[in-house]
């Protein structure tokens, strides 16, 4: 049995997106999740895209599954006014939370997207006390650190913390991490 909740096909993809905090729009008596879900479908139903939201553990993070490549709902999403929306990024899988689990996927999908000559870059977004499930990974840094140095010893990639060709980014979903290998310009920031 595999231990991988989702694994990326030509089919389906996943973007999983993160909205700002509720405080930020109390006075005006907004929901920041609901706006932010309102702000995707109004994005998505302008194309002629199937999606499905899905709300995770955490009120300021859904996943998206649809059925086109995230980079045309992010393009959306960038022409489209958005208040309550602070990050989206493709997920190439989501797996369950230990950190063998987490190390084996990024460096599969690192091998397959990263070339020899290319940089890389780790960011990490934990809630709390650090990824459940994940014994002794109690901040960003030692996690962070610890899929540094495996990417360096087992693929020979050259970490560069700033203009990097490539992001691998890991997104706690609760139970599971979601994890995403793309170039800089694939992740919406605002």
């Amino acid at each position: 049995m595999t231990n991988e909740k989702f694994e990326k096909n030509a089919d389906c993809f996943v973007l999983m997106v993160k909205f700002k905090e509720n405080g930020e729009f109390a006075e005006h008596g907004i929901n920041s999740e609901n706006k932010g879900i309102e702000e995707i479908e109004t994005a998505l139903i302008s194309t002629s895209a199937w999606f499905y939201i899905t709300e995770s553990e955490f009120y300021d993070i859904v996943t998206v599954e649809m059925n086109v490549n995230p980079a045309e709902t992010i393009n959306q999403l960038r022409k489209n006014s958005t208040i309550a929306i602070e990050r989206a990024v493709p997920l190439d899988s989501v797996v369950s939370s230990p950190v063998e689990s987490v190390i084996k996927d990024i460096l599969k999908l690192a091998s397959h997207k990263i070339d020899k000559n290319e940089s890389f870059t780790v960011q990490c977004q934990l809630k709390d006390n650090g990824l459940r499930g994940i014994d002794g990974i109690i901040s960003p840094d030692k996690l962070i650190n610890q899929i540094s140095g495996e990417l360096y010893d087992n693929l020979n990639l050259k970490y560069n913390n700033k203009n990097t060709d490539w992001i691998i980014q890991i997104e706690e979903l609760g139970e599971d991490t979601g994890i995403a290998v793309c170039r800089p310009d694939e992740i919406l920031m605002k």
